[in-house]
């Protein structure tokens, strides 16, 4: 049995992904910026080498394009989430020390099996990218015939394979690193009900798997100017909405539950204080002032929500989920006036 736990153990490995993030200099921003960079003077020098814009069309071009900018968003996302979620595993170890097996929740932080992570990501090719390709060309071009392709077609393709194998990575990740911020919580010492500041970090690593699955979706909207991509992209808007809301929502979901048990004890402790004062002042001996203290106490414990947000998060929530149709417009509006500047 221990050599069994050991070697599950050695298992779980920083992804590669993650340690060249951690060496670059610069935060996952300036990085994924300077990488968009890289890929699309890549494509165009090669384009230029190669005479890629002989065979080619406006809709190659603009497709190879946005794929290279998922690719980028992807891997920076994929990163960052990985990042964060390591961050806030460490911020939490104060309050979940006497969470059962806390410290190698806190030491796989960030980290997962390789294998996993490879079956993830093929999977994801075989079961996304391929059928998405096979959907979105035009007949009877058969996508895979690589001696039909040109130049940009090539990389829409190679792209492909790596924009749907870290959006399937990052999937995943979200779900596992928020379901282990969620059991990290589920045993945490009792909670102050007047005080929910050592679970702030919580809240916003909630809001940041938000933020970053609506940012993919942003992304991957500018496809939405060709409409052969419509049908796959409403796909992607109502799994990814999905999605973001379980990156909210998980991760509170073990601190939700000791919330819960905190109100009952206080709102138990308050009923037994009640039928004492009501003795007490059947007996002359208490004092009416008491009973109310007691009923505004309760009321207020009632009034707290059990998850540990107000309401300015869900409208922030709200608000992420209005960038992909702005991301869309934005892109359709460029889009006509390059068409009416070319033409």
């Amino acid at each position: 049995m221990e050599n069994n736990t050991t070697t599950l153990a050695r298992s779980y490995t920083t992804p590669w992904i993650l340690r060249i993030y951690d060496a670059l200099p610069g935060n996952p921003v300036s990085i994924g910026i300077v990488f968009t960079i890289s890929l699309l003077l890549i494509f165009f020098g090669g384009r230029a080498l190669v005479d890629g814009a002989s065979d080619s069309t406006s809709d190659d071009l603009r497709v190879a394009v946005t794929q290279i900018l998922i690719v980028a968003y992807s891997t920076s996302a994929y990163a960052y989430l990985l990042m964060t979620a390591r961050k806030t595993t460490h911020n939490l170890s104060p309050v979940a020390r006497y969470s059962p097996n806390w410290q190698t929740t806190v030491d796989r932080a960030a980290k997962h099996p390789r294998w996993i992570l490879i079956l993830v990501g093929a999977s994801s090719f075989l079961l996304i990218g391929v059928v998405v390709t096979n959907a979105t060309t035009p007949e009877p071009v058969n996508p895979w015939d690589w001696r039909g392709w040109n130049y940009d077609v090539f990389w829409h393709r190679a792209t492909t394979v790596l924009f749907v194998w870290w959006i399937g990575c990052f999937c995943y990740v979200i779900v596992v690193e928020s379901a282990r911020l969620s059991r990290l919580t589920d045993s945490a010492k009792p909670v102050d009900l007047l005080d929910m500041r050592p679970y702030q970090p919580l809240i916003r690593q909630g809001l940041t798997n938000a933020l970053l699955v609506i940012g993919m979706v942003s992304v991957m909207s500018l496809l939405g100017v060709e409409s052969r991509y419509w049908p796959a992209l409403l796909g992607f808007w109502i799994t990814f909405t999905v999605l973001a809301w379980i990156g909210l929502m998980l991760p509170l979901r073990g601190i939700r539950k000791q919330i819960r048990i905190a109100k009952d004890q206080e709102l138990d402790w308050c009923e037994q204080r009640v039928r004492e004062s009501r003795d007490a002042l059947k007996s002359h001996d208490g004092e009416q002032g008491s009973m109310v203290e007691i009923f505004a106490y309760r009321t207020m414990i009632e009034n707290i929500r059990n998850w540990p947000f107000d309401n300015s998060t869900l409208v922030r929530f709200t608000l992420y989920l209005l960038i992909p149709f702005g991301s869309w417009l934005g892109g359709a509006f460029v889009e006509r006036g390059l068409n009416f500047f070319l033409s």
